[in-house]
C-alpha cells in the first residue's frame, strides 16, 4: 500500500499526535514544581477581633475572607474569628458602614498561628432619595387627586354659622359679659352729658309775660330791699 492511500483524517491524526507529546512532556515537568511550590506555602491559623476605630466594641458580622478563593469567614457578637490561611495570602475584612481594609500575612511567617486587632474606619454611606406612591404611574397619582370630592358636611355648618340672621339671633340672646356690661355704662354717661351741653333746658314760654310785669312793677328790687 503506498503513501497516497492512507486516508486524509488518519494522516491528520498522527501529525497531531506528534504536535501534543511534546507540550505534555512540558506539563508533566512543570506540575511537580508548581506542586512542591503550593507544598512549600505555610498553613497559618489567622484569628483576632474586629473593632470599631479606637474602641473596643466588637463589630458584629463582619467579613473576613482571601480574595478569589473559598476561604473565610464572619466575626461572632463579640467581634472575634479565627480561620485558616497560606503564608503570604491577603486577607480583607469589610462589613456595613466601615472603609474595607486588609492585611497581608508574610511569605516568610514560620509560626502557626497570626493574630490581629483589626480597627476599622467608618464609612457611612447614603442612600438616594425614594419617592413611594401608592399609585403604579405618576398619571395615575394625578389622577386620583383630580377626582378627590371633599366631604360638604363642613362647608355646610360655616354657611349656617356665618349666616346675618343666625349672627343677629344669636346676638340677641347672648348675656353680655362684665366687660360689655362696663362699656355699656360708660357709652350712656358719655351720651348723657353730650346731651346735657348741646340741648340746654327749656323754657316755659307762657310764663315771660309775667316775668317782664313783675320786673316793670319792681318786684324784685323790693323784694331784694325787704
Amino acid at each position: 500500500m503506498t503513501f497516497a492511500a492512507i486516508p486524509s483524517n488518519i494522516l491528520s491524526l498522527k501529525t497531531y499526535k506528534w504536535l501534543l507529546l511534546p507540550l505534555l512532556a512540558v506539563l508533566v515537568l512543570t506540575m511537580p514544581e508548581q506542586a512542591q511550590a503550593q507544598s512549600k506555602q505555610r498553613v497559618v491559623q489567622l484569628s483576632g477581633f474586629v473593632a470599631t476605630g479606637d474602641s473596643l466594641y466588637g463589630v458584629t458580622g463582619a467579613g473576613v475572607y482571601v480574595p478569589k478563593t473559598n476561604r473565610g469567614t464572619y466575626t461572632n457578637q463579640y467581634g472575634y474569628f479565627s480561620m485558616p490561611v497560606l503564608a503570604g495570602d491577603s486577607v480583607l475584612f469589610s462589613a456595613l458602614g466601615f472603609k474595607t481594609q486588609y492585611i497581608i500575612i508574610p511569605k516568610t511567617y514560620e509560626s502557626e498561628s497570626y493574630s490581629v486587632i483589626m480597627q476599622m474606619q467608618e464609612d457611612p454611606t447614603e442612600l438616594p432619595t425614594v419617592d413611594v406612591f401608592p399609585w403604579p404611574t405618576e398619571r395615575d397619582f394625578k389622577e386620583a387627586v383630580a377626582n378627590v370630592r371633599l366631604p360638604d358636611k363642613g362647608n355646610a355648618i360655616i354657611t349656617k354659622n356665618l349666616d346675618p340672621r343666625r349672627l343677629e339671633e344669636l346676638a340677641k340672646i347672648t348675656p353680655m359679659s362684665d366687660v360689655q356690661n362696663y362699656r355699656f355704662w360708660q357709652q350712656q354717661q358719655i351720651q348723657q352729658q353730650q346731651q346735657r351741653y348741646m340741648y340746654p333746658s327749656q323754657i316755659n314760654m307762657m310764663a315771660i309775660p309775667g316775668l317782664l310785669k313783675s320786673l316793670m312793677n319792681g318786684d324784685f328790687k323790693q323784694q331784694s330791699g325787704n
